[in-house]
């Protein structure tokens, strides 16, 4: 499959830094896991069976199901037990043969139970790899969360995945805040455009107590929380804003790793809380919501703000962590 896009994420800041040690000992890896590519070769059993030919455009999910683990018969396949949550794109040693496991390249390799799908006609690439990630996250995250109709959602961070969190959970029904810094009032007028009911810019200094007073005069108490920034304070903030019997969805990578929680107000609260891993079984509906979105005005392929060659890469990941002179939404590789 050659490369046409590939989205830059969160995690892969992350890895950049050397902050993941299970992927400092996989290394060397080539990164990416959100990839929207061309089928270039394939043979004629797998063209059968997939129904796909040269030149169709397609996206590949970063894990794959075995045929029969625990996880995978539930559907997580993100989890397999045989394969182990670090085999699929972006993690794959370039060791295991044959080494074209990541989208940060020209090619990828698609194994034969590797989960592939064709980009429906009428979405472009731009919006075909929003979908296939983001916002498939996005929807699988606000649905773990019990989000129902009419319930109130808060988002914590509105980057590219908080920005899919809060369309999901407007598209199905709630009352939707999406909260960010100061910094972030060009993504937070873009959330407004499709939707969110209220959206909150912290000040510098501002106190959790302070923010969480802000949304609770706006908009009411919150039943469902899903906290995508990672920092300390936005966990703190996830865990006092939710209502007593509400539910927070963790869902960010935080640097360190160990954070304090007042395990004791969770309980007099009778807080839910839940870590859902990527999107198993989303991609499809993904992409029907974006040609919805498309039917509506709304085109998320307009979220991909920057976009860098293959050889620009180590700029693409300074960019997406605010390094440089520029607070994209989303930064993407174009290999050609």
């Amino acid at each position: 499959m050659e490369v046409v896009l590939c989205g830059v994420d969160g995690s892969e800041l992350h890895m950049y830094k050397g902050e993941m040690a299970w992927v400092n000992e996989q290394a060397p890896v080539v990164f990416g896991d959100e990839i929207i590519g061309r089928v270039s070769s394939i043979g004629a059993d797998a063209k059968a069976c997939r129904g796909l030919d040269v030149g169709d455009l397609v996206t590949v999910e970063s894990r794959w199901p075995c045929e029969g683990c625990r996880t995978c018969d539930t559907g997580q396949y993100y989890l397999c037990e045989k394969r182990n949550v670090f085999t699929g794109y972006g993690t794959l040693p370039m060791s295991h043969a044959p080494g074209l496991w990541g989208g940060y390249a020209t090619h990828v390799f698609v194994p034969e139970y590797a989960l592939a799908y064709k980009v429906p006609e009428g979405l472009s690439e731009r919006t075909a790899l929003i979908a296939c990630s983001p916002l498939a996250n996005g929807i699988r995250w606000v649905e773990k969360g019990g989000t129902k109709p009419g319930d109130h959602v808060a988002v914590i961070g509105p980057g590219t995945q908080g920005l899919a969190c809060a369309l999901a959970a407007v598209r199905l029904g709630a009352k939707v805040t999406l909260i960010g810094l100061e910094a972030d009032c060009e993504r937070l007028e873009v959330a407004k455009g499709f939707g969110v009911f209220h959206t909150v810019a912290m000040e510098r200094g501002e106190t959790v107590d302070v923010t969480i007073r802000r949304i609770q005069e706006a908009a009411g108490d919150v039943d469902v929380v899903v906290e995508t920034a990672g920092a300390g304070t936005a966990k703190k903030l996830a865990l006092e804003l939710v209502r007593p019997l509400g539910t927070v969805v963790n869902v960010s990578v935080t640097t360190p790793a160990e954070q304090p929680v007042d395990w004791p107000s969770l309980i007099q609260r009778e807080v839910t809380l839940v870590n859902p891993l990527s999107h198993p079984g989303a991609v499809d509906r993904a992409f029907e919501l974006a040609q919805e979105l498309l039917a509506d005005g709304i085109d998320i392929g307009e979220w991909i703000t920057h976009v860098y060659g293959l050889e620009e890469a180590d700029k693409a990941i300074e960019a997406a962590a605010y390094k440089l002179d520029v607070r994209p939404v989303k930064v993407a590789l174009q290999p050609r």
